[in-house]
Protein backbone atom coordinates (compact mmCIF):
# COMPACT_ATOMS: atom_id res chain seq x y z
CA UNK A 1 0.00 0.00 0.00
CA UNK A 2 1.42 3.51 -1.24
CA UNK A 3 1.71 5.67 2.22
CA UNK A 4 2.06 9.19 1.94
CA UNK A 5 4.68 10.80 2.50
CA UNK A 6 3.70 12.38 6.05
CA UNK A 7 7.69 11.77 7.71
CA UNK A 8 8.62 14.41 10.03
CA UNK A 9 9.92 14.12 13.68
CA UNK A 10 10.76 10.58 12.89
CA UNK A 11 13.72 10.13 13.29
CA UNK A 12 13.67 7.58 10.92
CA UNK A 13 13.11 9.91 8.14
CA UNK A 14 16.61 9.37 5.89
CA UNK A 15 17.49 5.52 7.53
CA UNK A 16 15.48 3.81 5.19
CA UNK A 17 17.93 5.40 2.17
CA UNK A 18 20.79 3.51 3.73
CA UNK A 19 19.85 -0.09 3.20
CA UNK A 20 21.96 -0.44 0.49
CA UNK A 21 25.10 1.38 1.25
CA UNK A 22 25.22 0.50 5.19
CA UNK A 23 28.19 -1.37 6.65
CA UNK A 24 27.38 -3.26 9.98
CA UNK A 25 26.44 -1.07 12.94
CA UNK A 26 29.17 -0.70 15.16
CA UNK A 27 28.03 -2.49 18.15
CA UNK A 28 31.02 -1.84 20.55
CA UNK A 29 28.92 0.70 22.67
CA UNK A 30 26.64 -1.18 23.15
CA UNK A 31 28.57 -3.74 24.37
CA UNK A 32 29.89 -1.53 26.86
CA UNK A 33 26.21 -0.65 27.94
CA UNK A 34 25.29 -4.50 28.87
CA UNK A 35 28.72 -5.06 30.59
CA UNK A 36 28.70 -1.77 32.66
CA UNK A 37 29.70 -1.47 36.30
CA UNK A 38 26.04 -0.88 37.69
CA UNK A 39 26.95 -0.50 41.15
CA UNK A 40 26.31 3.15 42.79
CA UNK A 41 28.67 4.69 44.93
CA UNK A 42 28.18 7.35 47.25
CA UNK A 43 26.37 10.10 46.83
CA UNK A 44 23.89 9.79 44.06
CA UNK A 45 22.26 12.03 41.24
CA UNK A 46 19.73 11.13 38.77
CA UNK A 47 19.15 12.56 35.28
CA UNK A 48 16.36 11.75 33.23
CA UNK A 49 16.51 12.97 29.51
CA UNK A 50 13.85 13.02 26.89
CA UNK A 51 13.34 14.21 23.11
CA UNK A 52 12.08 17.40 24.07
CA UNK A 53 9.60 18.48 21.25
CA UNK A 54 9.02 22.02 22.03
CA UNK A 55 5.50 23.49 22.21
CA UNK A 56 5.77 26.00 20.27
CA UNK A 57 8.03 25.43 16.76
CA UNK A 58 11.68 25.60 17.29
CA UNK A 59 13.78 25.14 14.18
CA UNK A 60 17.23 24.53 16.48
CA UNK A 61 15.22 21.47 17.36
CA UNK A 62 14.25 20.01 14.25
CA UNK A 63 17.80 21.18 12.95
CA UNK A 64 19.72 19.24 15.74
CA UNK A 65 17.45 16.32 15.47
CA UNK A 66 17.23 15.95 11.52
CA UNK A 67 21.08 16.82 11.50
CA UNK A 68 21.67 13.67 14.00
CA UNK A 69 19.26 11.11 12.04
CA UNK A 70 21.07 12.46 8.69
CA UNK A 71 24.56 12.15 10.09
CA UNK A 72 24.26 9.05 11.11
CA UNK A 73 21.95 6.91 8.26
CA UNK A 74 24.57 8.71 5.79
CA UNK A 75 28.24 7.34 5.19
CA UNK A 76 30.66 10.90 5.78
CA UNK A 77 31.17 10.57 1.54
CA UNK A 78 27.42 10.87 0.86
CA UNK A 79 27.05 13.74 3.66
CA UNK A 80 29.62 15.36 1.55
CA UNK A 81 26.95 15.59 -1.22
CA UNK A 82 23.36 15.15 0.34
CA UNK A 83 23.75 17.29 3.37
CA UNK A 84 24.93 20.74 1.67
CA UNK A 85 23.67 24.41 2.10
CA UNK A 86 22.81 25.04 -1.78
CA UNK A 87 20.89 28.28 -0.53
CA UNK A 88 17.53 29.22 1.10
CA UNK A 89 14.87 26.16 0.67
CA UNK A 90 11.75 28.21 0.65
CA UNK A 91 7.95 26.02 0.32
CA UNK A 92 4.48 27.72 -0.57
CA UNK A 93 2.53 26.48 2.45
CA UNK A 94 -0.44 26.52 0.88
CA UNK A 95 0.56 23.93 -1.97
CA UNK A 96 3.21 21.94 0.16
CA UNK A 97 3.13 18.55 -2.24
CA UNK A 98 3.34 20.34 -5.77
CA UNK A 99 5.72 18.27 -7.80
CA UNK A 100 5.82 20.32 -11.07
CA UNK A 101 6.79 24.03 -10.80
CA UNK A 102 3.91 26.53 -10.22
CA UNK A 103 3.85 30.11 -9.22
CA UNK A 104 3.66 30.47 -5.76
CA UNK A 105 1.20 32.93 -3.94
CA UNK A 106 3.41 32.63 -0.61
CA UNK A 107 7.21 31.63 0.23
CA UNK A 108 8.25 30.47 3.37
CA UNK A 109 11.74 29.58 5.10
CA UNK A 110 12.65 26.81 7.92
CA UNK A 111 11.82 29.59 10.45
CA UNK A 112 8.01 30.26 9.33
CA UNK A 113 9.13 33.65 8.02
CA UNK A 114 7.96 34.83 4.45
CA UNK A 115 10.11 37.33 4.17
CA UNK A 116 13.66 38.16 4.28
CA UNK A 117 15.93 39.91 6.76
CA UNK A 118 15.32 42.87 5.15
CA UNK A 119 11.63 42.78 4.65
CA UNK A 120 11.36 42.18 1.15
CA UNK A 121 8.59 38.80 0.32
CA UNK A 122 10.12 35.96 -0.95
CA UNK A 123 7.93 35.91 -3.85
CA UNK A 124 9.57 38.90 -4.65
CA UNK A 125 12.99 37.18 -4.51
CA UNK A 126 14.44 35.81 -7.36
CA UNK A 127 13.88 31.91 -6.68
CA UNK A 128 14.35 28.96 -8.69
CA UNK A 129 11.80 25.52 -8.80
CA UNK A 130 14.13 22.16 -7.79
CA UNK A 131 12.70 19.48 -9.09
CA UNK A 132 11.73 16.54 -6.35
CA UNK A 133 14.16 13.35 -6.34
CA UNK A 134 11.36 10.79 -6.94
CA UNK A 135 7.81 10.04 -8.26
CA UNK A 136 5.69 11.14 -5.54
CA UNK A 137 7.84 13.31 -3.61
CA UNK A 138 7.29 17.08 -2.91
CA UNK A 139 9.59 19.79 -5.05
CA UNK A 140 10.54 23.54 -3.72
CA UNK A 141 11.75 26.37 -4.62
CA UNK A 142 14.64 27.89 -3.67
CA UNK A 143 16.40 31.15 -3.07
CA UNK A 144 20.52 30.99 -4.08
CA UNK A 145 21.34 32.48 -1.07
CA UNK A 146 23.35 30.22 1.14
CA UNK A 147 22.06 30.29 4.82
CA UNK A 148 24.47 28.45 6.45
CA UNK A 149 21.91 24.98 6.94
CA UNK A 150 21.19 22.20 5.17
CA UNK A 151 18.62 22.07 2.82
CA UNK A 152 17.52 18.69 3.59
CA UNK A 153 17.05 19.81 6.89
CA UNK A 154 14.90 22.97 5.95
CA UNK A 155 12.83 21.02 3.79
CA UNK A 156 10.70 19.17 6.49
CA UNK A 157 10.83 21.79 8.65
CA UNK A 158 8.98 23.95 6.59
CA UNK A 159 6.12 21.65 6.43
CA UNK A 160 6.15 21.28 10.32
CA UNK A 161 6.03 25.14 11.28
CA UNK A 162 3.24 25.59 8.14
CA UNK A 163 1.06 22.22 8.97
CA UNK A 164 1.66 20.75 11.94
CA UNK A 165 2.10 23.48 14.38
CA UNK A 166 -0.08 26.03 12.49
CA UNK A 167 -3.14 23.50 12.49
CA UNK A 168 -2.72 22.75 16.68
CA UNK A 169 -4.52 24.68 19.21
CA UNK A 170 -2.98 27.72 20.24
CA UNK A 171 -0.10 26.45 17.67
CA UNK A 172 0.94 24.10 20.63
CA UNK A 173 2.50 20.76 20.79
CA UNK A 174 2.12 19.30 24.12
CA UNK A 175 5.28 17.24 24.47
CA UNK A 176 7.09 19.00 26.81
CA UNK A 177 3.91 19.99 29.24
CA UNK A 178 2.82 16.10 29.11
CA UNK A 179 6.55 14.95 29.79
CA UNK A 180 6.59 17.58 33.25
CA UNK A 181 3.74 15.20 34.14
CA UNK A 182 5.59 12.68 34.16
CA UNK A 183 8.80 14.16 35.25
CA UNK A 184 7.09 15.51 38.34
CA UNK A 185 5.44 11.90 39.26
CA UNK A 186 8.98 10.31 38.91
CA UNK A 187 10.58 12.90 41.51
CA UNK A 188 8.06 12.31 43.70
CA UNK A 189 8.54 8.44 43.91
CA UNK A 190 12.19 9.16 44.28
CA UNK A 191 11.73 12.10 47.24
CA UNK A 192 9.59 9.11 49.05
CA UNK A 193 11.72 6.34 48.53
CA UNK A 194 15.34 7.85 48.22
CA UNK A 195 15.66 11.33 49.55
CA UNK A 196 18.81 12.15 49.57
CA UNK A 197 18.91 11.34 45.75
CA UNK A 198 19.14 14.69 43.82
CA UNK A 199 17.11 14.32 40.24
CA UNK A 200 18.15 16.50 37.18
CA UNK A 201 15.92 16.44 33.85
CA UNK A 202 17.03 17.28 29.98
CA UNK A 203 15.87 17.37 26.76
CA UNK A 204 18.29 15.47 24.84
CA UNK A 205 17.84 17.66 21.30
CA UNK A 206 18.72 20.91 23.45
CA UNK A 207 22.65 19.94 23.95
CA UNK A 208 22.97 22.82 26.52
CA UNK A 209 20.00 21.23 28.85
CA UNK A 210 21.87 18.20 29.49
CA UNK A 211 25.32 20.08 30.48
CA UNK A 212 23.19 22.20 32.44
CA UNK A 213 21.48 19.62 33.95
CA UNK A 214 24.66 17.16 34.53
CA UNK A 215 26.88 20.36 35.77
CA UNK A 216 23.84 21.30 38.68
CA UNK A 217 24.73 17.34 40.47
CA UNK A 218 28.53 17.60 39.84
CA UNK A 219 28.47 21.19 42.09
CA UNK A 220 26.20 18.98 44.40
CA UNK A 221 29.74 16.96 44.29
CA UNK A 222 27.49 13.72 43.45
CA UNK A 223 29.76 10.84 42.99
CA UNK A 224 27.64 8.22 40.65
CA UNK A 225 24.68 9.12 38.32
CA UNK A 226 22.11 7.32 37.08
CA UNK A 227 20.94 8.24 33.58
CA UNK A 228 17.29 6.94 32.11
CA UNK A 229 16.69 8.31 29.09
CA UNK A 230 12.97 8.07 28.19
CA UNK A 231 12.82 5.84 24.78
CA UNK A 232 11.12 2.42 25.63
CA UNK A 233 13.81 0.69 23.17
CA UNK A 234 17.19 1.89 23.24
CA UNK A 235 19.43 2.31 19.84
CA UNK A 236 22.63 3.08 18.85
CA UNK A 237 21.16 6.23 17.21
CA UNK A 238 19.16 7.73 20.27
CA UNK A 239 21.97 6.25 22.84
CA UNK A 240 24.64 4.45 22.63
CA UNK A 241 26.30 6.25 19.79
CA UNK A 242 25.00 9.43 20.36
CA UNK A 243 23.42 10.75 23.73
CA UNK A 244 25.30 8.51 26.17
CA UNK A 245 28.48 9.53 24.42
CA UNK A 246 27.71 13.41 24.89
CA UNK A 247 26.63 12.26 28.80
CA UNK A 248 30.47 10.59 29.45
CA UNK A 249 31.94 13.63 27.39
CA UNK A 250 30.68 16.36 29.40
CA UNK A 251 31.17 14.29 32.85
CA UNK A 252 34.43 13.45 31.85
CA UNK A 253 35.12 10.93 34.79
CA UNK A 254 34.29 13.82 37.56
CA UNK A 255 31.62 10.85 38.75
CA UNK A 256 30.57 7.38 37.38
CA UNK A 257 27.77 7.15 35.33
CA UNK A 258 25.29 4.35 35.24
CA UNK A 259 22.61 4.05 32.13
CA UNK A 260 20.01 2.58 33.32
CA UNK A 261 17.57 -0.50 31.87
CA UNK A 262 15.40 0.55 29.28
CA UNK A 263 11.96 1.46 30.52
CA UNK A 264 10.02 -0.63 27.94
CA UNK A 265 11.86 -3.83 29.68
CA UNK A 266 9.58 -3.08 32.82
CA UNK A 267 6.16 -4.79 33.27
CA UNK A 268 5.15 -1.58 35.27
CA UNK A 269 5.81 0.73 32.47
CA UNK A 270 4.00 -1.19 30.27
CA UNK A 271 1.17 -1.29 32.58
CA UNK A 272 0.12 1.86 30.77
CA UNK A 273 -0.25 0.66 27.31
CA UNK A 274 -2.48 -2.47 28.84
CA UNK A 275 -4.47 -0.34 30.60
CA UNK A 276 -5.22 1.74 27.42
CA UNK A 277 -5.97 -1.59 25.48
CA UNK A 278 -8.14 -2.77 28.35
CA UNK A 279 -10.38 0.40 29.10
CA UNK A 280 -10.59 0.74 25.18
CA UNK A 281 -12.61 -2.53 25.06
CA UNK A 282 -14.30 -2.35 27.90
CA UNK A 283 -16.84 0.66 26.63
CA UNK A 284 -17.53 -1.39 23.49
CA UNK A 285 -20.57 -3.98 23.38
CA UNK A 286 -20.02 -7.11 24.91
CA UNK A 287 -19.73 -9.31 21.85
CA UNK A 288 -18.50 -7.27 19.26
CA UNK A 289 -15.49 -8.25 16.95
CA UNK A 290 -12.86 -6.03 18.23
CA UNK A 291 -9.01 -5.64 16.25
CA UNK A 292 -6.32 -4.32 18.95
CA UNK A 293 -4.04 -2.60 16.92
CA UNK A 294 -0.93 -2.22 18.97
CA UNK A 295 1.03 0.52 16.69
CA UNK A 296 4.60 0.59 16.93
CA UNK A 297 6.83 3.60 14.70
CA UNK A 298 9.03 1.24 12.98
CA UNK A 299 12.58 0.97 12.60
CA UNK A 300 14.45 0.07 9.75
CA UNK A 301 16.59 -3.13 9.20
CA UNK A 302 20.25 -2.18 9.72
CA UNK A 303 22.91 -4.89 10.49
CA UNK A 304 24.35 -5.12 14.28
CA UNK A 305 21.76 -2.21 14.86
CA UNK A 306 21.05 -3.11 19.03
CA UNK A 307 17.64 -1.50 18.55
CA UNK A 308 16.37 -5.28 17.10
CA UNK A 309 18.22 -7.45 20.17
CA UNK A 310 16.31 -4.91 22.53
CA UNK A 311 12.73 -4.94 20.87
CA UNK A 312 11.95 -8.15 22.28
CA UNK A 313 11.76 -7.40 25.88
CA UNK A 314 9.61 -4.56 25.51
CA UNK A 315 7.02 -5.51 22.38
CA UNK A 316 6.99 -9.70 22.70
CA UNK A 317 6.03 -8.91 26.59
CA UNK A 318 3.51 -6.21 25.95
CA UNK A 319 1.48 -8.84 23.30
CA UNK A 320 1.60 -11.22 26.34
CA UNK A 321 0.04 -8.75 28.49
CA UNK A 322 -2.58 -7.12 26.39
CA UNK A 323 -3.07 -10.83 25.23
CA UNK A 324 -3.87 -11.60 28.83
CA UNK A 325 -5.41 -8.63 29.84
CA UNK A 326 -8.32 -9.08 26.83
CA UNK A 327 -8.70 -12.48 27.06
CA UNK A 328 -12.80 -13.29 26.30
CA UNK A 329 -13.57 -10.30 24.90
CA UNK A 330 -13.26 -11.61 21.43
CA UNK A 331 -10.34 -9.02 20.51
CA UNK A 332 -7.68 -10.17 18.49
CA UNK A 333 -4.48 -8.53 19.08
CA UNK A 334 -1.80 -7.49 16.37
CA UNK A 335 1.09 -5.73 15.84
CA UNK A 336 1.59 -2.76 13.11
CA UNK A 337 4.13 -0.67 12.12
CA UNK A 338 3.68 2.91 11.11
CA UNK A 339 6.66 3.20 9.12
CA UNK A 340 9.18 0.82 7.25
CA UNK A 341 6.22 -1.19 6.52
CA UNK A 342 4.58 0.13 3.17
CA UNK A 343 5.72 -1.23 -0.55
CA UNK A 344 8.54 1.07 -0.69
CA UNK A 345 10.44 0.24 2.14
CA UNK A 346 9.22 -3.50 2.58
CA UNK A 347 8.61 -5.06 -0.50
CA UNK A 348 8.54 -8.40 0.61
CA UNK A 349 5.30 -7.29 2.32
CA UNK A 350 7.34 -9.22 5.99
CA UNK A 351 5.58 -6.05 8.36
CA UNK A 352 2.51 -5.97 8.42
CA UNK A 353 1.87 -1.02 8.23
CA UNK A 354 -0.71 0.26 10.41
CA UNK A 355 -2.57 0.98 7.11
CA UNK A 356 -2.69 -2.91 5.85
CA UNK A 357 -4.04 -3.54 9.11
CA UNK A 358 -7.37 -1.30 8.93
CA UNK A 359 -7.53 -2.56 5.24
CA UNK A 360 -7.58 -6.14 6.33
CA UNK A 361 -9.69 -5.09 9.11
CA UNK A 362 -12.46 -3.53 7.07
CA UNK A 363 -12.57 -6.47 4.44
CA UNK A 364 -12.56 -8.81 7.67
CA UNK A 365 -15.32 -6.58 8.70
CA UNK A 366 -14.52 -6.09 12.25
CA UNK A 367 -16.94 -4.03 14.32
CA UNK A 368 -14.07 -2.23 16.26
CA UNK A 369 -10.68 -1.34 14.93
CA UNK A 370 -8.70 -0.08 17.94
CA UNK A 371 -5.22 1.61 17.74
CA UNK A 372 -2.90 2.48 20.69
CA UNK A 373 -0.14 3.93 20.09
CA UNK A 374 2.60 2.06 22.06
CA UNK A 375 6.09 3.82 20.85
CA UNK A 376 5.42 7.39 22.48
CA UNK A 377 4.82 9.02 26.32
CA UNK A 378 3.16 11.84 25.04
CA UNK A 379 1.57 13.78 22.50
CA UNK A 380 3.95 14.60 19.07
CA UNK A 381 3.34 15.01 15.75
CA UNK A 382 4.17 11.95 14.80
CA UNK A 383 1.10 10.82 17.23
CA UNK A 384 -1.05 13.74 16.71
CA UNK A 385 -0.56 13.42 12.49
CA UNK A 386 1.75 11.10 11.01
CA UNK A 387 0.30 7.84 12.74
CA UNK A 388 -3.30 8.77 12.25
CA UNK A 389 -2.59 10.03 8.39
CA UNK A 390 -0.92 7.01 7.60
CA UNK A 391 -2.72 4.41 9.36
CA UNK A 392 -6.17 6.06 8.19
CA UNK A 393 -4.61 6.29 4.92
CA UNK A 394 -7.09 3.91 2.67
CA UNK A 395 -10.26 5.52 4.10
CA UNK A 396 -8.50 9.17 3.16
CA UNK A 397 -8.54 10.44 6.64
CA UNK A 398 -7.51 14.75 7.08
CA UNK A 399 -8.01 16.98 9.72
CA UNK A 400 -10.28 19.59 8.03
CA UNK A 401 -8.11 22.52 9.96
CA UNK A 402 -7.60 22.86 13.65
CA UNK A 403 -6.70 19.28 15.25
CA UNK A 404 -9.33 19.12 17.46
CA UNK A 405 -6.99 18.35 20.52
CA UNK A 406 -7.69 21.17 23.48
CA UNK A 407 -7.73 18.97 26.35
CA UNK A 408 -3.73 18.40 26.84
CA UNK A 409 -4.82 16.89 30.33
CA UNK A 410 -6.22 13.62 28.24
CA UNK A 411 -5.08 11.33 25.39
CA UNK A 412 -5.94 12.29 21.75
CA UNK A 413 -8.16 10.24 20.69
CA UNK A 414 -9.43 9.97 17.03
CA UNK A 415 -12.74 8.09 16.32
CA UNK A 416 -14.81 7.71 13.03
CA UNK A 417 -16.89 5.19 11.14
CA UNK A 418 -16.26 3.29 8.35
CA UNK A 419 -19.67 1.46 7.01
CA UNK A 420 -20.12 -0.98 10.05
CA UNK A 421 -16.71 -0.64 11.68
CA UNK A 422 -15.90 1.55 14.45
CA UNK A 423 -12.39 2.85 14.21
CA UNK A 424 -10.36 4.12 17.06
CA UNK A 425 -7.22 6.05 17.91
CA UNK A 426 -6.56 6.10 20.98
CA UNK A 427 -3.68 7.96 21.74
CA UNK A 428 -1.09 8.05 24.44
CA UNK A 429 -1.15 7.29 28.51
CA UNK A 430 -0.77 11.16 29.29
CA UNK A 431 -3.89 12.30 32.16
CA UNK A 432 -4.57 10.98 35.64
CA UNK A 433 -5.65 7.53 34.63
CA UNK A 434 -2.54 6.95 32.87
CA UNK A 435 0.66 9.33 33.85
CA UNK A 436 1.14 7.61 37.00
CA UNK A 437 1.52 4.55 35.50
CA UNK A 438 4.38 5.80 33.30
CA UNK A 439 6.15 7.49 36.01
CA UNK A 440 6.15 3.95 38.21
CA UNK A 441 7.77 2.04 35.23
CA UNK A 442 10.60 4.49 35.17
CA UNK A 443 10.94 5.49 38.39
CA UNK A 444 11.18 1.42 38.38
CA UNK A 445 14.52 1.15 35.77
CA UNK A 446 16.15 3.98 38.27
CA UNK A 447 14.95 2.40 41.26
CA UNK A 448 16.37 -1.44 40.08
CA UNK A 449 19.89 0.91 40.07
CA UNK A 450 19.43 2.26 43.19
CA UNK A 451 18.52 -0.34 44.98
CA UNK A 452 21.37 -2.81 43.26
CA UNK A 453 18.68 -5.15 41.92
CA UNK A 454 18.95 -7.61 39.18
CA UNK A 455 17.81 -6.09 35.72
CA UNK A 456 15.20 -7.45 33.87
CA UNK A 457 16.45 -9.36 30.90
CA UNK A 458 17.04 -7.73 27.99
CA UNK A 459 17.88 -9.44 24.99
CA UNK A 460 15.18 -12.19 24.12
CA UNK A 461 14.46 -13.92 21.19
CA UNK A 462 12.15 -12.37 19.26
Amino acid sequence: MKIRNTKVLSFFIALCLLSSCSSKQDDTNFKKYLNQDTTVKGKTGVLITALGQPEKYDYRFFDNYLNLIFESAFPQLLQLIIMRDRGTVLRDPDNLFASEEFTPKNLMDCYGKTSNKDGVAYTQLPVSWVKPRKEGDAGHFLLKEKNGLVDIVEKPSIKIVSSYYARMPDKTIPFVQQHEAIFSGVRALLAEQFPGVTVSTAWSMYPETVEQALEDLLKQDVETIVVCDLFPVFSNLEEFNSLFVEIEHIVNGRAKLVFTPSIGAFASFREAYVRMAHDEIKKLPAGSKNLMVLTRHGFPEMPGEPYHKLAPAYYKNLRQEVGKALEGTNTKVIFADTEFAGEDDDPDNKRLSSAEALKAGLQEKYDNIVYVLVDFLSENTDTVYCAREEALEPIHFEYGSTVPYNDFTKPFRTELKQGTTNIIVAGTPVGSRYQPIVSKGIFDAIATVLKGQKWPELVLEG
